[in-house]
């Protein structure tokens, strides 16, 4: 009978070991974030204490038709880690055999999304399970987002909230002592308190929406500041009153009721914000204008939107950046304006609105076009095309005199093929990105004879160290090609 008892005891403690592991055991030796605070360094990788978590590879979750194509995928676009303490690239060609893999899911692709906080990594992926539309049709939707939370070394992984629409926007937000995930996606704004996790659909049926953006910490200009509210525009409800166009509200982070802020007979839609500053397009008479509305005064009596200013005459704008300069007050830096895109052209306005202009972009005498902003950070802007990542001195339009200016860039890294999306991630230091394999001259015996070499047309993740210049790239991603794999010495 006590053999029969302890064989049960055994059995149970099995299964009990089994389903904890399923629940999310450790894939990777576990380390401590001594920061206390957010830490984020762009949408493809995170960096803690030195040990940089990342998608190994870039998918493209627009060519997944079944849950199998998202899986082969996953092969190669996991989360992973790696200890750059401890690595010292011997080639910018090899990949460091180094590398851990965190989790399973898809973590490189369109809506990368990554961040820190306290001992747990939050990760965005894919969504892989079949979903319900507007329209109340079920299938299967890639391009919904599904975001995952787990322990530093793998433990306790766990589903936080999947989308009901594609994300447009996703930011990590500190009201008071708590950071809050916000997400637009679809049409609804969602709020997931990192506290406990829980998620909040804050409301459906928005239009545009505009939040400040996630801190980070390397960027010079980046702050947690902000009045604490989310703006966002809905449609009139207003029937009987004969207006038309939409409505601004505000609704607090910290939880309340939303409160209508503004809603003229236009039509308005809002396109970024920067702190505290709104931009918003305006329709008036068949003419859209870009306005900026201050709403650092949160009071009751004030209506920013009715006492806007004009910013650049288009129907809207992308890519807007502020530019700061180094300053001894307490933000540590002070704001001298922006860099943004309008009407197909890049452009820059100080805060006055006295200088503004056009912005043209040239490398060794050649104009730089197609190409993506990364990041601004002071007076310095990084933008990518899919062979060459540059680095821009902004300074050249902000010390200026105003008008048109064209800016010799630097040329950081110059690659056959990168991914050029706008993904990246910065550390103060490195800049990284996503960009196929090149072409390596392998050492050979004239007596051999040669063969072809092995292909992998996947997009890895490479970091450059963003002040030098061309040709200092190392390849982080762990490759299907063991020999180009480092050894050992």
């Amino acid at each position: 009978m006590k053999k029969w008892a302890k064989l049960l005891c055994c059995v149970l403690m099995m299964g009990f070991a089994l389903t904890t592991c399923l629940a999310g055991c450790a894939t990777v030796s576990n380390i401590h974030n001594s920061s206390e605070e957010l830490i984020y360094n762009g949408n493809s990788a995170v960096r803690v204490d030195g040990y940089l978590y990342y998608g190994n590879a870039y998918a493209d979750y627009s060519s997944f038709s079944t849950v199998s194509d998202y899986r082969t995928s996953a092969r190669v676009s996991y989360l992973a880690r790696l200890d750059t303490n401890a690595y010292e690239a011997t080639s910018g060609d090899y990949s460091p055999t180094e590398v851990d893999k965190v989790a399973n899911e898809v973590a490189g692709h369109g809506n990368d999304f990554m961040f820190v906080l306290g001992q747990y990594i939050y990760y965005a992926t894919p969504n892989t399970q079949k979903a319900t539309d507007a329209d109340g049709a079920t299938a299967q939707y890639f391009n919904y987002t599904t975001i995952y939370r787990s322990g530093l070394n793998g433990n306790g992984k766990t589903r936080i909230y999947t989308t009901n629409g594609e994300v447009s926007e996703m930011e990590v937000l500190k009201a008071g002592d708590t950071y809050y995930l916000v997400i637009f996606a679809g049409d609804t704004l969602v709020k997931i308190d990192l506290s406990n996790n829980n998620a909040e659909e804050i409301v459906t049926g928005v239009s545009s929406v505009a939040m400040p953006e996630t801190y980070q910490k390397d960027k010079l200009g980046s702050s947690l500041n902000f009045n604490g509210y989310i703006y966002y525009t809905t449609a009139r409800e207003e029937t009987s009153s004969g207006l038309t166009g939409n409505v601004v509200y505000r609704v607090a982070l910290s939880g309340g009721e939303a409160e209508r802020v503004y809603g003229a007979n236009t039509d308005i839609t809002l396109v970024d914000r920067k702190r505290d500053v709104v931009f918003y397009s305006e329709t008036r008479s068949g003419t859209a204008e870009i306005y900026t509305a201050d709403v650092s005064d949160t009071s009751s009596t004030l209506n920013p939107f009715s006492t806007k200013t004009r910013f650049v005459s288009a129907s809207s704008i992308t890519n807007l950046n502020t530019v700061s300069r180094s300053s001894e007050n307490e933000l540590g830096f002070r704001d001298l304006g922006y860099v943004y895109t309008a009407n197909e052209a890049l452009r820059y306005s100080t805060l006055d609105g006295t200088k503004s202009g056009a912005i043209t972009l040239q490398s060794e005498g050649s104009e730089i076009t197609s190409y993506a902003v990364l990041l601004v950070s002071g007076q310095t802007m990084f933008v990518s095309t899919s062979t060459g990542i540059y680095r821009v001195d902004l300074s050249q339009a902000f010390n200026g005199n105003g008008g048109n200016v064209t800016i010799d860039c630097a040329t950081v890294v110059t690659m056959t093929a990168i991914q050029n999306s706008g993904l990246y991630a910065y550390d103060g230091k490195y800049i990284y990105f996503y960009a196929q394999l090149e072409t390596v001259e392998e050492d050979k015996d004239s007596s051999e004879e040669e063969t072809d070499e092995e292909t992998d047309e996947n997009y890895y993740l490479y970091r450059a160290n963003a002040s030098t210049l061309d040709g200092n790239y190392q390849l982080l991603g762990l490759t299907n090609i063991e020999s180009r794999h480092t050894t050992e010495e």
